[in-house]
């Protein structure tokens, strides 16, 4: 169902950030893609460190670069997330509009001063980086709307001289009408991206029958004699532990009925079987991808780890870049629900068996653009194994900026 909500004022525009984003961004750039007069992306970054303006124009390069990505964008809104005061920033912070760089455009939501080209007497925090964005947005083709910023006792725009040297009140945002014209149905459920990273609240009891079950459990895979579908006699054996033995006959199949399972009645030992099967790199992306994508992608992951154990060189098989983001586009409601089952289930493990849960979480959020909160789940993973290597892998993407391909398809 696609929405249209219609804002002609900044602070309306603002209230509707944090829904198109999933969260409410903290100390982070957002660009806002437009497509004519309609939004099509929404795409966070964190904000560098103050620095010399050389180094702050090669980031505003690579990331305006990033969201060249998305097809069909014509016009751009940046707006900066900041717990810095409005009024306390250096005087390199301020903003001077080159006053020969076009205009921005008149459409919603830049204020009627910012689309006539004025330059402010002052800026936000952060002017020198957004000055430098806004440039490269401009060199790059593309229309700034405007530039706004949300800073931690007040909002106003980069290009509106008539903008109060102190900003304008928060309550203005908190106040508007705009986020009650999206239906029900249609909102986020969203918060601060703490709070997406948060695992549920456990109590020991269910915690000490989880690892009753996962020793249990542990003990038959190590036992088993690996074949060529991965520990498929494994799965076999455990699924008189599950709800329907008769519907259990290989391990993809396990794993379809836990996902199908309702997270408030989770199973305990349905949580223990994921536990132990996350052991194996291999068979933890196989939970991974099919919880992604569906059942037969889970096969064709089982049988490449199979064909990869027995010596098939990695970029021969079939399912290589689904790892790396390239492919056709996972069903995100079929990930939130994956996500939802994996955080109860990593609440419920015990903490040296939660590495894999975590960067299973933390790359089913990449897949859906959500790098901040990919991010959280890869620092908890590293506390408790600082060598685990997905989460090192992890690191590396969010540390390059790397999003997905299908982030940036747009449908």
């Amino acid at each position: 169902m696609t929405t249209i909500v219609k804002t002609t004022h900044a602070q309306d525009f603002l209230a509707l950030v944090p829904q198109l984003v999933g969260f409410t961004p903290q100390n982070s750039i957002v660009f806002v893609a437009f497509r004519g007069n309609r939004t099509c992306a929404a795409v966070r970054f964190d904000l560098p460190d103050d620095s010399a303006e050389q180094h702050l124009r090669r980031v505003a390069t690579s990331l305006v670069g990033m969201l060249s990505k998305l097809p069909v964008v014509d016009a751009v809104v940046p707006v900066v997330y900041t717990d810095r005061p409005y009024a306390d920033r250096p005087h390199a912070d301020r903003l001077h509009a080159d006053a020969a760089s076009p205009a921005p455009a008149s459409s919603a939501p830049a204020s009627s001063a910012a689309a006539e080209g004025s330059s402010p007497p002052h800026s936000p925090p952060h002017g020198a980086f957004v000055r430098a964005v806004i440039e490269r947005f401009r060199f790059s083709g593309y229309r700034v709307r405007d530039a706004l910023c949300v800073a931690g006792d007040a909002w106003g725009s980069y290009l509106d001289p008539e903008c109060p040297a102190s900003g304008r009140p928060l309550d203005d945002i908190a106040g508007s009408s705009a986020l009650g014209e999206v239906p029900e149905i249609a909102r986020s459920r969203f918060g601060e991206v703490e709070q997406w990273a948060a695992l549920p609240e456990v109590d020991l009891v269910t915690k000490e029958r989880v690892a009753r079950n996962l020793r249990t459990l542990t003990r038959a895979f190590d036992s088993a004699q690996p074949g060529s579908r991965c520990l498929d006699e494994a799965g076999a054996d455990v699924a008189t532990a599950l709800e329907d033995p008769g519907r259990m006959h290989d391990l993809t199949a396990v794993l379809e009925l836990i996902l199908s399972h309702d997270v408030a009645r989770l199973d305990e030992r349905a949580a223990a079987f994921v536990i132990a099967i996350a052991r194996s790199p291999a068979l933890r992306d196989v939970v991974m991808l099919q919880w992604a994508f569906d059942l037969e992608t889970g096969d064709r992951v089982l049988d490449d780890a199979a064909r990869f154990a027995a010596g098939e060189p990695a970029d021969r098989l079939s399912s290589g870049g689904l790892m790396l983001g390239q492919g056709p586009r996972p069903d995100p409601e079929r990930i939130d629900s994956a996500i939802e089952l994996l955080k109860a289930i990593a609440a419920r493990a015990p903490r040296p068996s939660r590495p894999p849960l975590l960067c299973m979480l933390a790359w089913l959020n990449w897949a859906l653009g959500r790098s901040s909160v990919a991010h959280l789940f890869i620092v908890a993973a590293q506390e408790i194994d600082a060598r685990y290597g997905l989460a090192e892998l992890l690191r590396t993407v969010l540390d390059r900026g790397m999003l997905p391909e299908w982030a940036f398809a747009i449908d």
